[in-house]
């Protein structure tokens, strides 16, 4: 009877450890957006044309300032600021942007950033429970256009962005849960 009792106790804690790791919290960060992911959204700026493309076409591709969240409307000097280096001069610069500038109070902009990100907490999770070792795995994308109007048609666009976020943060605290209770003191007696 020990034996079978020892044997129940030993399953259920091999048991209860392989399980552990699902413990772990994980987290998950999305701008709302029209699009499914980074190629979508990459697609739908591609269909915009500078020179053609309406303001309320460009609404109807998604990039609604009014409706998306982490969404700027650029003034012209907005414009100016994000564009024009002091060591650039403003002939390098593309005949749509210099146009805006030209026209002053006619020319806005919309500025987006799109993204989706999800972070898991992987590896032991009694490493990270006593806070010896804190593993994050970060999967996502980001799309940033911005577009430049004058009279609500498309002059400029530019994009940058990150199609494929892999990467991995490691934190590791060789005092476990002693770690930063210097600061926490510290900050005490102040």
């Amino acid at each position: 009877m020990r034996t079978e009792v020892r044997f129940t106790v030993v399953l259920c804690t091999c048991w209860l450890l392989s399980g552990c790791g699902s413990l772990l919290p994980s987290e998950r960060a999305e701008v709302q957006s029209p699009f499914l992911d980074y190629q979508d959204a990459e697609h739908r700026y591609e269909q915009v044309v500078p020179g053609k493309t309406t303001r309320s076409q460009l609404l109807g591709l998604g990039f609604d300032p009014l409706t998306q969240g982490n969404a700027k409307m650029l003034s012209f000097i907005d414009v100016r600021l994000l564009f024009v280096q002091p060591n650039i001069p403003i002939d390098y610069l593309p005949d749509g942007l210099v146009t805006c500038l030209q026209a002053k109070d006619r020319c806005i902009g919309y500025s987006f950033d799109f993204s989706k990100t999800d972070s898991q907490r992987v590896g032991s999770f009694w490493a990270d429970i006593f806070n010896f070792r804190k593993r994050r795995q970060v999967e996502g994308w980001s799309f940033r256009p911005v577009f430049v109007l004058i009279d609500d048609v498309v002059v400029h666009k530019v994009s940058n962005g990150e199609p494929n976020i892999r990467r991995m943060e490691d934190k590791h605290n060789p005092l476990g849960p002693l770690q930063g209770a210097g600061e926490y003191f510290s900050s005490q007696f102040k």
